[in-house]
């Protein structure tokens, strides 16, 4: 831990830490493949979704809308194209994570705050915040395709935390990803809380968090004793 454990600033992972983006995979492959079947014949759209949603090695992971476009050699096509843009502003199905919105207006009042993702538009990302409802609480927004880094890449900490003008010893990381998230902030010298909402274990092969939630009520008093407060 920092000498001076102050913490000035909090920032956040946006999809899975914020938000339940996996939770509305299925959602999203019944809407790009209903799109999909409607200009290539010969598909079965359950059969589809049922392949999209099944798990690869990678802890969380799927197949996925992508994955099986790139499997009918249809990713480039002008049918997988239409598939993909059905879903790109779909967020009807995205929901906070319980006690989201209540932590993150009780931590706006005592720290800066902030959102660091990995994701190819920034304009994806601030409308998905509008549909949360989350727009007003994040004044520092740090998106890879214009950040030009991605997580774990610390150079996307560094950015994140050059425009909240604070020092890595100040500020704290929340994610649900061990070796993104976790990794990515301890490299950049941050302090790193993680989200375990999932029933994940600390695998050894990722740098370990510095505190552990399972609930985001659970926040404010971490963030307290990470600040030796």
């Amino acid at each position: 831990m920092p000498s001076d454990p102050r913490v000035r600033a909090v920032f956040f992972d946006l999809d899975d830490t914020l938000c339940d983006t996996i939770g509305t995979r299925e959602a999203r492959a019944r809407r790009a493949f209903g799109c999909l079947c409607m200009m290539q014949s010969g598909l079965d759209a359950e059969v589809l979704v049922k392949r999209a949603l099944e798990p690869l090695a990678e802890p969380r992971s799927a197949v996925g809308v992508r994955g099986v476009l790139e499997e009918l050699g249809l990713l480039d096509e002008a049918a997988g194209t239409a598939a993909l843009e059905a879903v790109r502003y779909y967020n009807e199905p995205l929901c906070l994570f319980d006690g989201v919105k209540e932590t993150l207006e009780e931590l706006g009042s005592v720290y800066q705050l902030g959102v660091i993702t990995n994701w190819d538009s920034e304009d994806e990302q601030r409308r998905k915040l509008r549909h949360l409802g989350l727009h007003s609480s994040f004044p520092y927004l740090s998106v890879s395709a214009s950040a030009g880094y991605e997580k774990p890449d610390p150079r996307i900490f560094a950015h994140a935390m050059s425009l909240a003008g604070v020092e890595p010893g100040e500020a704290v990381f929340v994610g649900d990803r061990l070796d993104v998230d976790i990794a990515g902030a301890k490299a950049a010298g941050m302090r790193a809380v993680w989200f375990n909402h999932w029933g994940g274990s600390v695998d050894g092969a990722s740098p370990g968090p510095d505190a552990v939630i399972e609930s985001f009520s659970e926040l404010p008093k971490v963030l307290k004793a990470l600040a030796g407060r």
